[in-house]
């Protein structure tokens, strides 16, 4: 930078210049190890602090007894107030009794008994509590619901499940309807379920599944021996819940030749990277079940331009890798 130059005209007075105060080197030094001093200090209180909090805790800890021991031991005494039960009776049976659920008497504390449970439960599953009135009004609605309906219910499904143990005829089963309000039952033999013809020989219900055994099998494999088994029908696209294993109009577009081979000619276990090793430990299931969209092969054979009709109601499949 060049110097300024001044002309005889011009002077500067160096009397007027302000300059900023500045510390001596000696003043400097001393006030910066003060500050660190400080700080050690600090940190040396604050370590001490923590460490008397940790030895009154412990201390704490070892003069406390345990709650639970406390609990047990007062209950075991008064258990021994109790006294010994007359004749030939057990303690249990001398002391606990059924006692019949009267939702109106307060003085028997099943509306204390049932607000507390209640709230406790609440508070474990972060679910709003109850105040007292609002236990009472719902106990003596649901505990008569639970007492009657309810029992109905399970006393017809336990027969219904004894018929089928039995293997008895479907004319043997009947289906319920029940309204104790009125009061009515009826009793009804129920239909046959409904079915779905998918061919000329082939028909399913909501309830089948079809199997067929993917062992080590590519999936070309694999769908040749399911279209062999269900004669009259071809597979189009295959899903494991929503994942897509093979969408036959994506696979069979233009410049998608060599992807199409790679996926027919891998297995199910390559495709949804199942490890065998868990398949034999037992840690996941040794099948794998497939939604598959099916359409008839007289339909697909008949006429090229046209899409054929993907056919409703077609079962699961459960391809089993073992």
């Amino acid at each position: 930078m060049p110097r300024l130059k001044l002309s005889k005209r011009m002077s500067i007075n160096k009397s007027k210049i302000r300059r900023t105060p500045r510390l001596p080197r000696k003043t400097r030094k001393p006030r910066k190890k003060k500050i660190q001093q400080r700080r050690k200090k600090e940190e040396e209180a604050a370590k001490k602090q923590e460490e008397d909090a940790a030895k009154d805790e412990a201390s704490k800890q070892e003069e406390a007894p345990d709650d639970w021991e406390k609990l047990k031991k007062e209950f075991l005494e008064i258990y021994k107030e109790l006294g010994a039960p007359e004749g030939t009776k057990a303690q249990e049976d001398a002391v606990i009794k059924a006692e019949e659920f009267e939702k109106d008497d307060d003085s028997n504390y099943h509306i204390d008994y049932m607000h507390a449970m209640a709230n406790s439960r609440a508070a474990t599953y972060k679910l709003e509590p109850m105040d007292w009135l609002q236990v009472k009004l719902k106990a003596g609605r649901i505990v008569p619901a639970m007492a009657t309906t309810t029992a109905a219910i399970a006393g017809l499904q336990a027969l219904e499940l004894v018929k089928l143990a039995r293997c008895t005829k479907k004319a043997d089963h009947r289906n319920a309807f029940l309204n104790l309000a009125v009061p009515i039952m009826q009793a009804s033999e129920p239909g046959d379920v409904l079915k779905v013809k998918l061919t000329e020989k082939i028909e399913a219900t909501l309830w089948d599944r079809w199997e067929v055994d993917g062992a080590n099998l590519p999936l070309k494999e694999l769908l040749a021996k399911f279209e062999a088994k269900y004669e009259g029908l071809e597979v189009r696209d295959v899903l494991r819940g929503s994942t897509p294993l093979y969408f036959h109009a994506i696979m069979n577009a233009p410049g998608r030749e060599k992807e199409r081979e790679l996926t027919l000619n891998s297995t199910i276990v390559d495709l949804l990277d199942i490890d065998l090793e868990e398949v034999a430990k037992g840690e996941i299931e040794p099948y794998v079940d497939l939604n598959i969209t099916c359409v008839a092969k007289a339909a697909a054979d008949a006429k090229p331009g046209e899409q054929p009709k993907i056919l409703e109601g077609v079962p699961l499949l459960r391809a089993r890798l073992v």
